[in-house]
């Protein structure tokens, strides 16, 4: 169901009920009226009845039978009945009309002085008389056809305004509604016209207070990120493409070298040696790229287990010292460490060991002496890491740095593929960690924080 026909139905339900609890309380408080007035003018006539008898002495029941007849206030078969002390009929209006009063209704009369009766079709109404020793019971009563003819007038007009309303209201809410929702139109053909060749263009914001402005702009930060993801995978293809061009360019090249004529036994081994030098290479960008492929999806697991940072680093420096044996590592821990616990934290050990491992030969790689010196410093809220070398970055790349396959002008002769620290940063942000790069007087130092569960100090 659409949203404007939903709209238009709850609409039309809500105005109905507000109209017919409306109707109901006016046909409600109109019979109460009329009500009212009908047992209003039924003890009219019973008081005046029996003032008429009994304080007028010219006045007799002939006399008031025709004073009656002449009366233009007559109520559907109306009479008039006067009772003596000993419930005997003292007068009558209407002969013709007779009510069931026995003498439990008249003692009624008497002993709540007024009464409010209902027989069948007639409405009575009696009360108690006394005056210089006369008692009298005086009950006027009349079948209330008038009021009735009236409220059956009124519940037909009321049905037929009812129906009508809600036609009306139907069709303004239908309007109305679609009026309403006209911006939501307007956002949904301009998102449909966005395509991945024009991600740049962006939906109209027209009111940026109401809802359906909040909505644009969402729909305008998710096509940001959109676009960045699309820009930044076009620029991860290009690169990773560029990457692996080169050394299938070497291997490709020296191969075919080899191949234009016969070469000696020394020479084949030469250009073996150089083309497993290259495949080796490729080997590590494919691992590399998978690794980050592997830490950027959001999809995959996490795995988190209790680590020891020291076995990390250990590991990890004694892994890079088997394939580099000109690299220095100096790793130094505090002196008053008292627990162990300080020391863990709750993390992916493989990952970990990936950034420490980049972090230890970049600092190697890049430093004057191939040197890089690492500082543990916990706390009971986090683990810091400092990694720090001897080399210098410009200020203005110390931002660029963690992007996919940038590299700085000087670090363009040094073998790499500027992957590495971009890995780092996502391994430390999967750990709800964060780096920083300084680069001052000729030292680089990159500072790692990750924070540490309270579980481990309890």
């Amino acid at each position: 169901m659409q949203i404007r026909t939903r709209l238009t139905i709850q609409f039309t339900l809500l105005v109905s009920v507000i109209v017919l609890l409306a109707f109901a309380a006016i046909y409600y408080f109109r019979e109460y009226s009329l009500q009212e007035q009908f047992y209003k003018r039924l003890r009219q006539k019973a008081l005046s009845t029996v003032e008429l008898l009994v304080n007028q002495n010219e006045v007799n029941s002939e006399i008031l039978k025709l004073i009656d007849q002449s009366n233009y206030d007559l109520l559907y078969k109306e009479n008039v009945i006067l009772y003596t002390y000993r419930n005997d009929i003292y007068h009558a209006n209407n002969d013709t009309i007779r009510f069931d009063l026995d003498r439990n209704i008249l003692n009624r009369i008497r002993l709540n002085k007024e009464l409010r009766i209902d027989q069948g079709e007639y409405k009575l109404y009696g009360l108690y008389y006394t005056n210089d020793g006369e008692r009298m019971v005086s009950v006027a009563g009349a079948a209330d056809v008038a009021d009735q003819v009236s409220m059956r007038s009124l519940l037909r007009i009321m049905l037929y305004a009812y129906v009508a309303c809600i036609l009306l209201v139907a069709v303004v809410g239908w309007f109305f509604a679609g009026r309403a929702l006209v911006p939501i139109s307007d956002v949904i053909n301009e998102v449909q016209r966005i395509y991945p060749q024009n991600l740049s263009r962006r939906v109209n914001t027209q009111n940026e207070k109401d809802e359906i402005g909040r909505l644009t702009f969402t729909f305008n930060a998710l096509l940001d990120r959109v676009e960045q993801a699309f820009r930044l995978q076009n620029m991860f293809i290009s690169n990773v493409s560029h990457e692996l061009k080169n050394p299938l360019t070497k291997i490709i090249s020296q191969l075919e070298v080899v191949l234009l004529r016969e070469r000696s036994t020394e020479e084949y081994r030469q250009t073996a040696s150089s083309v497993l030098a290259d495949a080796r290479d490729l080997s590590q960008l494919s691992n590399t790229l998978l690794e980050l492929a592997k830490v950027s999806d959001q999809n995959q697991p996490f795995l988190t287990a209790p680590v020891r940072i020291d076995e990390v680093l250990w590991d990890a420096r004694d892994l890079l010292r088997s394939t580099h044996q000109s690299y220095t590592i100096k790793v130094e821990f505090p002196v008053d460490i008292e627990e162990d616990s300080v020391l863990t934290l709750n993390g992916n050990a493989y990952l970990l060991k990936v950034a420490a491992i980049n972090l230890m030969e970049n600092g190697c790689k890049f430093s004057i002496d191939h040197t890089v010196f690492v500082k543990v410093l916990p706390s009971s809220t986090q683990l810091e890491l400092v990694f720090s070398n001897r080399s210098d970055i410009a200020q203005e790349e110390l931002s660029l740095i963690f992007q996919p396959f940038y590299r700085s002008q000087k670090s363009v002769r040094i073998s790499g593929y500027g992957i590495g620290l971009s890995l780092v940063d996502r391994i430390i942000k999967l750990h709800n960690g964060t780096i920083e790069v300084d680069s001052q007087e000729g030292n680089v130092t990159f500072r790692i924080v990750i924070p540490q569960p309270k579980s481990n100090f309890q």
